[in-house]
């Protein structure tokens, strides 16, 4: 029986210094490692089969997903930026058979170069959203920028799409080879006939793929991430990979820190950590998944990340979603965030009591969340990055939190794995 982790658990480690260091450096040094990276692919790995992965969300966790369902032997690196990107190049070695990559962009003129570096056999378009809104207009731009990746596929390679993305499909033609499909849509190549909670261990999946049905269990949770474990059965599809075998080892994938990640609380709640991100499109995936699960649901809510212009109706519909799903919602923010939540809630006839504030103080989120916090009950935890809510997190499960910054732009692996999280430390 699969479960979700009940503490103790450390959900983080401090980050070495030799590490951090060498993030620092990075992206000083990636003009250097661009042209080593480039004959790496094409000498050492020529013979590697390399599956590479864009999109809007999900990347990191179809990567996984990918790599289980392959039978390759480590998680692949979450951290997709270009310099990462070298580095994570850098360190497949030439006698592997098979290798997962992702990659990602900031704005446009960038996946030519990537794809170029890349030329992967296999190459995963997961989903388009309004994550890239400041750099790209509209989602076709964003959508046509990504599909690069297709275009610089090496001959015989494959394109796995999503069928459920309007967008995802627009590009299909970018493919000059083979094109596989997953998703929920009828004419999907890898068609899921049913996604079933099964709270608090992970989904139930009916899969139809190659002329017969499989059934799988994953240990993600809800609908949204369903599409990485199709993604990855798409792939062990397409290269012929024995898809039963595939299925086995995809029940053994759990969710990447701080992605609808659940944690069992001492009070016998559930924590629902997904901190990582808060764009608009994995607010939607956090609800959805709140919504399904049985019990009184409880939020500690941030600011949303790069919001699509008019701001406005943006949070007015995350403030009615967050009223129609949640018992209580904790704002961490400033007062025009919730002033916005909560008109949002009242437009569509919610009643606002519900709505606490908390300024920018995750302690006193965290005190108006487990003063009466009961077993079954499940508490998400959403905000941006900056604003650093895995400590409150972090403290609901015990940890020692000291950290008072208001803001952090630390990329040290973010507060689970942070040096500064048990200093009395209360800078801007």
């Amino acid at each position: 029986m699969m479960a979700a982790h009940r503490l103790p658990v450390r959900t983080g480690h401090p980050v070495p210094l030799a590490q951090r260091v060498l993030r620092a450096l990075l992206p000083r040094t990636a003009p250097w490692l661009v042209p080593l990276a480039r004959a790496h692919r094409n000498a050492l790995l020529a013979r590697v089969t390399l599956i590479a992965l864009t999109g809007s969300v999900g990347k990191t966790t179809t990567a996984a997903c990918i790599a289980a369902a392959l039978g390759l032997p480590r998680r692949p690196s979450g951290d997709n930026a270009f310099p990462n990107l070298l580095l994570n190049l850098l360190r497949i070695r030439p006698w592997q058979t098979r290798a997962v990559v992702e990659t990602g962009i900031d704005g446009p003129g960038q996946m030519a170069r990537i794809g170029r570096l890349l030329r992967p056999d296999v190459a995963v378009f997961t989903a388009v959203g309004p994550s890239h809104c400041r750099s790209f207009r509209e989602l076709a731009d964003t959508a046509a920028e990504k599909s690069l990746l297709l275009a610089h596929l090496r001959p015989g390679g494959v394109a796995v799409l999503n069928a459920d993305d309007r967008e995802v499909m627009a590009t299909a033609d970018r493919a000059p080879g083979r094109v596989v499909t997953y998703g929920f849509a009828p004419d999907a190549d890898v068609r899921a006939l049913s996604a079933t909670l099964d709270w608090p261990h992970g989904t139930r999946l009916r899969v139809h793929v190659g002329g017969r049905t499989i059934e799988m269990r994953t240990r993600l949770f809800g609908r949204r991430m369903a599409y990485a474990a199709l993604a990855a059965l798409a792939v062990a599809h397409a290269l012929d990979e024995p898809l039963e075998e595939a299925a086995a080892r995809l029940a053994a994938v759990t969710p990447a820190p701080m992605r609808l990640q659940v944690v069992g609380l001492p009070s016998g709640a559930w924590l629902l950590r997904d901190e990582f991100r808060s764009n608009l499109e994995t607010i939607d995936a956090a609800l959805d998944l709140l919504e399904e699960i049985p019990g009184r649901r409880l939020a500690i809510m941030g600011d949303i990340a790069e919001p699509p212009q008019p701001h406005g109706p943006v949070y007015w519909r995350v403030g009615a979603r967050l009223a129609a799903v949640c018992d209580r919602i904790v704002v961490v923010g400033s007062r025009s965030l919730r002033q916005r939540l909560v008109s949002g809630a009242r437009k569509a006839g919610y009643d606002a009591a519900r709505f606490l504030f908390a300024g920018n103080d995750w302690r006193r989120a965290v005190a108006a969340i487990a003063e009466d916090l009961g077993p079954g009950d499940v508490v998400l935890v959403k905000g941006r990055n900056e604003q650093c809510l895995a400590r409150a997190s972090l403290a609901l499960t015990g940890r020692v939190v000291r950290c008072g910054q208001r803001s952090c732009r630390l990329r040290d692996g973010h507060c689970d794995g942070c040096p500064r999280l048990e200093r009395e430390d209360t800078g801007p």
